[in-house]
């Protein structure tokens, strides 16, 4: 004999079973009607009295494979594929089965349901951890480059370029070696990488290596040519010149003539491009000719054809745009713009110690093409290196 029961929980329904069918009762299938209107009907269970070989197969096309041992109410379900058929029995045997003891049922139903409360906790800790993670780290980066993802936010580059160079460190950093002093190493690399350093100049017989300094008013032009002045004389080279195109703005000729004098270089003055054959004449016998010129305010059309008329008449073989880096982000892309477009192919950056954000350092270059030659960090006469891709790397992760 068998019968369906429907209660408004399961224990309900066990105690009609029990007091219906006896101790001897089987539980065959059980569920929750979960679209029942009737609040006395939100479980069923099917019960028997049968012997178990007799029940029916399950539904065609119904999935057949092992059960677990319980289910997620407790209730143990029969394991169709497990039972063979009928034997053949020339007289009926006394059942022998094991009694459903409403008391172990429920007992069992509490443990699963305490499995199951705990099995919640943990879902909510990893989902809760999960949240977390999407804050700190953005589009599927692994939480443990958060770290080096804010050092590149904080020194001013922007969520894209961010992004971006988390996503091949990435690839790179292998998942079992991601700790602190791995992940830092590996972003110093991809760092190192993606920026550009311009060749070293070379000194060369017969014609001097000749530089020419560019810029907005206040970069800091004439101190880096004074450095490099200072570090080639330093370095064993005597025959260096400068050549300045600065000579109206106030104090600016003066502070040159100073220095030229206190290091014994010879300084050469140009007013007007006409000029240039003639002074490049008696130059011509120096190994390294360093060209200051001008600055003015971005916009000044003026000042930008004069700069392309010196350009024309000098030739140089290489134009240093010099930029502070404690600029806004904003100004150094529009002089940046303004400077390019002037011939301008090695970029310099002064106050490097000054500034906030590094991130130029990386973006800028990359933008417009054009390698870093020089870095000044600090006032005194030897605070001026050359580009390095590692030295760079990490300030943008300090």
């Amino acid at each position: 004999m068998t019968r369906t029961f429907k209660a408004g929980s399961f224990s309900e329904a066990l105690q009609r079973i029990k007091e219906e069918l006896g101790p001897d009762a089987l539980i065959l299938q059980q569920r929750e009607l979960k679209h029942s209107k009737n609040p006395n009907e939100k479980v069923e269970i099917v019960a028997t009295l049968d012997d178990i070989s007799e029940a029916p197969p399950p539904r065609k096309g119904r999935d057949t494979g092992k059960l677990a041992t319980y289910n997620n109410k407790g209730i143990r379900p029969v394991e169709w594929q497990t039972i063979g058929a009928k034997p053949i029995e020339p007289k009926p045997v006394e059942r022998n089965l094991p009694p459903v003891a409403n008391d172990k049922l429920i007992s069992n139903m509490e443990s699963i349901l305490e499995e199951m409360k705990k099995l919640r906790e943990d879902f909510a800790a990893t989902r809760n951890d999960f949240l977390e993670g999407v804050r700190v780290v953005r589009d599927r980066i692994p939480k443990e480059f958060s770290s080096v993802a804010a050092k590149l936010s904080k020194n001013g580059l922007s969520a894209q370029i961010v992004q971006d160079l988390l996503a091949e460190a990435v690839i790179l950093c292998s998942a079992n070696a991601r700790d602190n002093i791995s992940v830092n190493e590996q972003m110093k690399k991809v760092l190192a990488n993606r920026i550009s350093i311009a060749s070293r100049p070379r000194l060369r017989k017969g014609r001097p290596l000749v530089q020419m300094f560019i810029g907005p008013a206040g970069a800091g032009k004439s101190g880096i040519i004074s450095k490099l002045a200072g570090r080639a004389t330093v370095t064993g080279n005597q025959n260096v010149a400068i050549v300045t195109t600065d000579c109206c703005r106030m104090g600016a000729l003066e502070q040159m003539e100073a220095f030229a004098a206190a290091a014994d270089i010879e300084l050469e003055r140009i007013y007007s491009p006409e000029e240039v054959p003639e002074v490049f004449e008696r130059l011509r016998d120096k190994s390294l000719v360093l060209i200051d010129t001008a600055g003015r305010s971005l916009g000044n059309t003026e000042h930008e054809e004069e700069i392309r008329e010196f350009h024309d008449a000098i030739r140089p073989d290489e134009v240093h745009l010099v930029l502070p880096l404690n600029m806004r982000d904003s100004d150094l892309k529009k002089s940046a713009e303004i400077y390019v477009a002037l011939k301008a192919n090695r970029i310099i950056f002064t106050k490097q110690d000054e500034a906030c954000e590094q991130g130029a350092l990386l973006w800028l270059p990359a933008k417009f093409e054009i390698p870093l030659s020089y870095i000044g960090n600090g006032q005194s006469p030897d605070n001026i290196v050359s580009a390095e891709k590692e030295i760079i790397a990490e300030w943008l992760l300090k």
